[in-house]
């Protein structure tokens, strides 16, 4: 009877423990617990009105920040026009307010502010000038610089006196520059693109505490730009961040008709987003919201519309495309605080054993057409994907390394299966995807670190070992 006594003690101690321990089996209690943190994510071309039911419409499509940027409306007036110092900027700050949504402002387009405040608007010290905004700079992320700037402008927006304006005014906020894509970069007077952004870099970037770095590229169009240049694009963007630690800004295509192709998939809306953030994306914007109109040059009549939809349509009405990026907008969101703890580190790309698109070659090989490999990485071994895969590694002092892999299959029906090798670990989580409820998968490895990944089209996943 004492025996027996003593091996159910012995039992229910091995129950307690095995339960406490899982067997040793990785679990969600070994994960981190990182900060929250979320995407800043804005629709260019804000809202036509500015009324509560059209804000809060921008604001439910997952939008955390209303950018004042404006439609070609008439007359060029204070009351019409979003920039620095007009009735319209000062009336859609108070509403943001209102419903609880923070801000871009907009320094404005030069034809509006010199019908409106003269010449003297663009001195050397426009925003003191300007200074009006003291109740909602606590709502003002970022103020639109310019877009697209060409090489005589970048000179002028670099002059120590407008930047020195500018922080004494706004110190908390990003002063916003959108570069021009790659493959019209010579239109702007560079040589190439090393030589803007070595520009950008050194004259711009350089001066602030926290710079700003930005382009937008429109994959699914019907011109011939090589499909390569997006990966080229993202990677040039996020080696000048890394190098003077930048917040970096992606702006992504929702807009369809005339030059681009005349629908957009959830799954393409989501492979965008995902492809930013595997390229370090602290913010995404989408180009459009609203759909941009043509105005006769009096602002009398209405002569057409810039594209087919936007994430509205033409009328102002919600479309299946902003369902659809609000669905992209919730998922990512959802492990926006784990992607936001760590600093992007390199990208490469691997080749499909099935299919491959030849769309991300310029990573993965390098000027000898060795295949590129990551930098001394402690956990990652090798990957083998069916379809071709982009993968980046991002790190941190404080949580290590961590690892985002996106298909880059070109048609809906490419699903990628992705094997990976890693070391010096138990077990991965996973974060995002398709569907992600905010709740990481545990994979363990087997006994030679292997794992496998399916990854639809369109999807991406953020990747940490458990050691």
């Amino acid at each position: 009877m004492k025996n027996l006594k003593k091996l159910i003690c012995i039992c229910l101690v091995c129950i307690i423990c095995c339960t406490s321990c899982s067997c040793g089996k990785p679990s969600k209690k070994d994960l981190p617990q990182y900060p929250s943190q979320e995407f800043e994510i804005c629709g260019l071309w804000a809202p036509h009105q500015i009324t509560e039911e059209a804000f809060l419409q921008y604001k439910n499509a997952g939008f955390n920040v209303l950018s004042f940027t404006n439609h070609d409306a008439q007359p060029r007036s204070s009351e019409n026009q979003y920039y620095i110092g007009s009735k319209r900027t000062l009336e859609a700050l108070k509403l943001c307010k209102k419903i609880g949504i923070d801000a871009y402002i907009a320094y404005g387009a030069s034809w509006f502010n010199r019908a409106n405040e003269g010449d003297e608007y663009f001195d050397n010290k426009p925003f003191s000038t300007y200074d009006q905004y003291g109740e909602y700079k606590d709502i003002i992320k970022g103020v639109h610089i310019n877009d697209e700037p060409n090489k005589e402008t970048m000179e002028q927006l670099a002059k120590d006196e407008l930047i020195d304006d500018f922080k004494k005014v706004f110190p908390k906020a990003k002063y916003m520059i959108n570069l021009i894509p790659a493959t019209a970069v010579t239109s702007r007077d560079f040589v190439d693109y090393d030589e803007m952004m070595k520009i950008y870099g050194e004259t711009i970037m350089s001066k602030f505490e926290t710079p700003y770095v930005c382009v937008d590229v429109y994959p699914f169009s019907n011109s011939k730009n090589p499909e390569n240049m997006i990966v080229y694009n993202y990677n040039e963007i996020a080696k000048a961040a890394k190098k003077y630690d930048a917040e970096t800004t992606m702006i992504l295509q929702s807009s369809t008709g005339s030059e681009f192709k005349e629908a957009l998939s959830q799954a393409d809306m989501r492979w965008q987003a995902y492809l930013a953030i595997a390229f370090g994306a602290d913010n995404l914007q989408y180009y459009c919201y609203s759909v941009p109109t043509y105005y006769s040059e009096d602002g009398s009549t209405i002569e057409g519309y810039l594209y087919d939809h936007c994430i509205l349509n033409q009328d102002g009405t919600p479309n299946q495309l902003y369902y659809d990026l609000k669905t992209v907008n919730q998922e990512i969101q959802k492990f926006a605080s784990v992607a936001l703890a760590y600093d992007w580190e390199e990208a490469i790309a691997i080749t499909g054993t099935v299919d491959q698109t030849f769309r991300a070659n310029v990573l993965q090989y390098d000027e000898n057409f060795d295949p590129r490999k990551l930098s001394n990485p402690k956990h990652y071994v090798s990957a083998t994907a069916t379809q071709d895969l982009v993968i980046s590694q991002f790190k941190s002092e404080e949580y290590g390394e961590a690892y985002m892999l996106v298909n880059f299959a070109r048609a809906e029906s490419d699903n990628n299966t992705v094997n990976l090798t890693f070391k010096d670990c138990k077990a991965i989580a996973i974060y995002g995807g398709e569907g992600y409820s905010g709740t990481p998968e545990i994979a363990e490895l087997d006994e030679n670190g292997n794992v496998a990944i399916e990854l639809n089209y369109g999807e991406g996943v953020f990747v940490t070992p458990i050691v």
